[in-house]
């Protein structure tokens, strides 16, 4: 098993036995700190801990980018951060009002990054401007910070072992609980499984950013047939939309 699908199996166990995107608000009821979940490994809590900015937090960018894999250079000569992963590198020259992916996409970000302490703090937005699934729960003083592929992997794990009001409670908008019962999610998955066999697994995932909006399309592995599932999430890492596709059996 290669670096990647190591990160990715770790995080999903994480996130599975405990972490996901509607985490209880007495969870934390007794901590006056932010609590950082990052791809379900929680944020050490030291001198440069995340705080309370507003409607936001604060986020420490080194101490966070390295529990998400990347690795944080700053050069101070043109105020460039750049974040370094196996996949992706995230670039941004502090005043500016957009990141750049991998040197040739432009994201916006209008956010004010900070410096206190000597060290760089960040909002929640910036991650969220990376393409990474994120969630800030003000009650619960709890953030919660995923790569898209962990996301996709638990959402599908739910599906498959039957955790449909799991998968409910957890990640369903108001207006997706409206528009799909527990009982028309579980039929969604039998009709799929029907038609295509055992389920075995996620083989590939790619997101789409989009304004406020993240898509996550997938390709799932059944024993007949592969199929596509596509879910669209808020910028609350919420599920407003649920489509799937089988080919021609």
């Amino acid at each position: 098993m290669n670096k990647i699908a190591v990160v990715v199996v770790l995080s999903v166990l994480l996130l599975v036995n405990g972490f996901g995107g509607t985490t209880s608000s007495t969870a934390w009821a007794d901590a006056s700190e932010v609590k950082v979940v990052l791809n379900g490994q929680v944020l050490k809590s030291d001198q440069y801990s995340a705080y309370p900015n507003g409607s936001t937090v604060m986020l420490p960018l080194r101490e966070a980018s390295s529990v998400l894999k990347y690795q944080t250079t700053y050069q101070k000569s043109t105020d460039t951060i750049t974040l370094s992963g196996v996949k992706q590198k995230i670039e941004y020259k502090v005043g500016n009002d957009y990141i750049t992916i991998n040197d040739k996409e432009k994201r916006d970000f209008k956010d004010n990054v900070v410096f206190r302490k000597e060290h760089l703090y960040v909002p929640l937005s910036f991650f969220t401007s990376a393409g990474l699934v994120t969630s800030y729960n003000a009650e619960a003083n709890l953030v919660e910070v995923y790569a898209p592929e962990v996301t996709a992997s638990v959402i599908a794990g739910l599906l498959s072992t039957g955790q449909f009001q799991e998968l409910e409670n957890r990640f369903f908008s108001d207006e997706m609980k409206r528009s799909l019962s527990t009982t028309g999610l579980q039929k969604y998955w039998a009709d799929f499984t029907a038609r295509a066999g055992t389920y075995h697994g996620i083989k590939s995932t790619e997101s789409i950013q989009k304004e406020d909006q993240m898509s996550i399309q997938c390709v799932l592995g059944f024993a007949v047939t592969d199929a596509s599932l596509e879910f669209v999430l808020n910028k609350s890492g919420k599920i407003v939309e649920l489509k799937g596709n089988l080919p021609s059996i």
